[in-house]
């Protein structure tokens, strides 16, 4: 941590004291020094060995003396989040770290996919009115309505406007064909947004060659959650996308950031309630990210660019307990999931986990991903944007998978699929847009944390447009988010 000099008394007669050593001062500078000054500060003006000292003279010492005065003042105030004992239960099930097994053969694949499959499946599978069958039984059910669960493996549009999807289960394929028909608006809205790999349930009428569907159902989350109450009054803040290395990184208003989790300057008593700090990936910038990085780099020593973030987590308050996953930009394996930094990248004493990640805290489910794929997800939801990265999180929680497309982004095919939402979580929070964004869904807060780098080159051809140093800070108790804005 750094320290801070406490600043002594003021001297009000400082201007006699500065006359026997030969130097005169304007009246301006009097005033100030009336009000500032200190030994500390007299000792620097006569050290300066100047005969005369005007206002801009002195400024830079007692606007130093006077931040002084300001941190002993906030160091009375202490911050409540300080009498609690920290409350993190990891659910290491979840958690690729030390367990990927894959050799990427085709034993995985399927491993893989019957995985996914098999896991969403279990949510579809209710009591309804239709009855649900298997894709070897379907044919036994012609001119009958039947509901299928089933994965997605093609989608395209026929000579005549209707959709048709192949999809498969674990025991055949078939093909599903939507009408483009008008009085079918709802359900032609809801197939435009199914996408490649999608585990669903098609409900609709079978045909010998094909199902004429009528509705399509997503795992999704439950609608009733049992509302959690928190007793201690504590908070979170969570950031993401800090890119140390760049030269577009925000180390001003980071600084700002750090400093008000000491509970300097405005909402100290929300300052002085975060007990946790959550960091959603991309903490640095990396090396040969992209095509000719290193001309957008300031530090390019990717350890280096790991001392910058130890060198942060060393000014967060000892009481404040950290969390930090991987990123794409971050020095482990780019597919996803991706295993936790290591000690030799990451030295500082936090919770170091992989990408995704679910831990609770204070006994609320935290879901915390870093959000590669919501630029696949964008490029394939009618309507998604970057504009508003919380509802293509949504869009996560509907199809409980944070990945849908196998080959948007990279995906390593593990034995289990580690990108699957078992749980609903309470709190869901990524990043990797650069843009903050919140909603509520189902019971489940939604987070996506913006970023402390400047807007990029690339951000500007694409029309991307970022909202850098907001940090928002959930009241676990009274369940309220607020945004504090440092960019400025």
């Amino acid at each position: 941590m750094t320290e801070f000099i406490s600043a002594k008394e003021p001297i009000t007669d400082i201007a006699p004291i500065l006359a026997k050593k030969g130097i005169r001062i304007s009246l301006e500078a009097e005033e100030l020094l009336k009000k500032f000054a200190d030994e500390i500060v007299l000792e620097k003006l006569i050290a300066l060995n100047k005969p005369f000292l005007s206002k801009e003279d002195i400024e830079p010492f007692i606007i130093s003396n006077e931040m002084k005065t300001q941190i002993e003042r906030a160091n009375d105030f202490i911050p409540s989040a300080k009498e609690y004992e920290p409350k993190i239960v990891i659910n290491h099930t979840r958690d690729v770290t030390g367990k990927s097994r894959t050799k990427g053969e085709t034993e995985n694949f399927i491993n893989y996919f019957r995985n996914r499959y098999e896991r969403l499946s279990r949510f579809l599978r209710k009591s309804t009115s239709v009855p649900t069958s298997d894709l070897s039984e379907v044919k036994k059910h012609i001119g009958e309505k039947v509901r299928i669960i089933v994965l997605i493996s093609d989608k395209k549009e026929t000579k005549k406007g209707n959709l048709l999807f192949e999809v498969e289960d674990m025991t055949g394929t078939f093909k599903v064909v939507i009408s483009s028909s008008r009085d079918n608006d709802k359900l032609i809205k809801k197939s435009k947004g199914v996408l490649m790999d999608d585990v669903v349930a098609i409900t609709g009428k079978i045909l010998e060659p094909y199902m004429i569907a009528e509705d399509i159902e997503w795992p999704d989350m439950p609608i009733v959650r049992e509302k959690k109450q928190i007793d201690a009054d504590l908070a979170v803040a969570y950031i993401s996308d800090i890119h140390f290395g760049s030269r577009y990184f925000l180390e001003k208003q980071l600084d700002a950031f750090t400093n008000w989790l000491h509970c300097r300057g405005e909402s100290k008593d929300l300052a002085g309630k975060v007990k946790y700090l959550v960091i959603a990936g991309d903490s640095v910038d990396g090396i040969g990210v992209y095509p000719n990085q290193e001309k957008e780099l300031v530090v390019k020593d990717i350890y280096k660019q790991y001392e910058l973030l130890d060198d942060f987590i060393q000014e967060i308050p000892d009481y404040i307990e950290v969390i930090v996953i991987p990123g794409n930009h971050d020095a482990v394996r780019r597919g996803e999931p991706q295993p936790a930094l290591g000690k030799d990248l990451l030295k500082s004493d936090v919770l170091s986990l992989g990408n995704p990640t679910s831990v609770s805290i204070e006994g609320l489910k935290h879901l915390i991903y870093h959000g590669t794929s919501l630029d696949s997800m964008i490029a394939n939801i009618p309507e998604a944007s970057y504009m508003h990265p919380e509802k293509v999180m949504v869009e996560y929680l509907k199809r409980r998978h944070l990945s849908p497309i196998y080959g948007g982004n990279p995906i390593i095919p593990e034995n289990i699929d580690y990108m699957v939402i078992d749980d609903a979580p309470d709190v869901f929070h990524c990043g990797h847009i650069h843009r903050n964004g919140y909603t509520q869904y189902r019971g489940t807060l939604v987070i996506n944390s913006g970023t402390f780098q400047d807007r990029t080159d690339y951000q500007i051809k694409q029309g991307h447009v970022p909202t850098p140093g907001q940090v928002p800070v959930y009241e676990m108790k009274y369940n309220r988010l607020r945004t504090l804005d440092f960019s400025q």
